[in-house]
């Protein structure tokens, strides 16, 4: 696991923590009001924190292909539907 990866979760921060502050990372970049320095370094976090939210999602997906093929022997492959938002 990567040093921010780490930090992540010596904090306590999971996913959803992560990943917020990913879109907030995102989001002072797009405003191109960072300095080379502090953009590179914001960068370098981002990509920690996409790193880490990656590694979630494949162990959560890991679980529930495990859930899905004790349950009923097989597995099958679904579309996930998800219900729209207002």
């Amino acid at each position: 696991m990567r040093k921010a990866a780490q930090k992540n979760a010596v904090a306590g921060e999971g996913f959803d923590e992560s990943l917020t502050r990913l879109e907030a990372l995102v989001e002072e970049m797009e405003r191109g009001e960072l300095t080379l320095e502090a953009a590179m370094q914001k960068h370098a976090e981002g990509v920690e924190l996409a790193a880490f939210c990656l590694q979630q999602l494949k162990a959560s997906e890991k679980a529930v292909n495990k859930v899905l093929k004790e349950s009923g022997g097989v597995l099958s492959e679904m579309e996930l539907i998800l219900p729209e938002e207002e």
